[in-house]
């Protein structure tokens, strides 16, 4: 499945606009990765479905605030995590609804992306990378999850393979992603989109056009 990663080169770009992106992003390589569980024989059963899910997005959204730490500041930070885990509870709240039934899933992913975040700011990056104790505990809320069967497998398999590669997917996204030419708050945005002027009101490069525009 393919995820979008980057912009063009001399995008303007607003934190709204970022973090739509990579919340998108964010949902398609939980998607992939739940294929690749399935795909490796693991057992996702229907009501575990969305507890992965949930594991794999906070994970996500954490890796994604480390990996911007130097180049957004701590405003552009805030707002970007407030967007991520708005848009991703977005997706959980509509996809649940639409596999399991009605409910308030937006305060249930809420409630355990708060808990995970906290848990997470123990843990750290090394070179760039969350260390293993970052991974391991992402592996213990994945084991967590499935079935009996499968939880004596899954940390391994989530340490050494799944979440290492969720990470790099994500990486190379979000340096895509934040690489723009100029990053702008939504009201420079919409008053950019004010000012415009429509092509059809652009004068003319064409001197021919313009003097028959004129005779009209």
């Amino acid at each position: 499945m393919r995820v979008k990663s980057s912009w063009h080169k001399t995008a303007v770009k607003t934190i709204e606009d970022i973090g739509s992106a990579m919340a998108f992003n964010s949902w398609r390589i939980t998607k992939n990765q739940l294929e690749d569980l399935i795909n490796e024989g693991f057992v996702v059963e229907k009501e575990q479905v969305f507890d992965v899910i949930s594991e794999y997005l906070c994970f996500l959204i954490q890796c994604i605030d480390r990996l911007v730490f130097e180049s957004l500041d701590s405003s552009q930070r805030v707002e970007l995590l407030n967007k991520l885990a708005k848009q991703s509870a977005f997706y959980y709240q509509e996809n649940k609804e639409d596999r399991i039934g009605n409910g308030n899933h937006w305060k249930s992913f809420i409630d355990t992306y708060n808990e995970r975040s906290k848990d997470y700011s123990e843990f750290e990056f090394i070179d760039g990378k969350p260390d293993y104790r970052f991974y391991r505990y992402f592996a213990e809320k994945i084991q967590k999850a499935m079935t009996d069967v499968d939880s004596k497998w899954i940390v391994q398999q989530m340490i050494e393979i799944q979440a290492p590669k969720a990470f790099d997917e994500t990486n190379k996204s979000v340096n895509n992603l934040i690489s723009v030419t100029k990053i702008i708050t939504k009201d420079e945005q919409e008053k950019q989109k004010s000012d415009k002027v429509t092509r059809s009101r652009r004068p003319s490069t064409r001197p021919d056009l313009a003097k028959l525009k004129s005779n009209n």
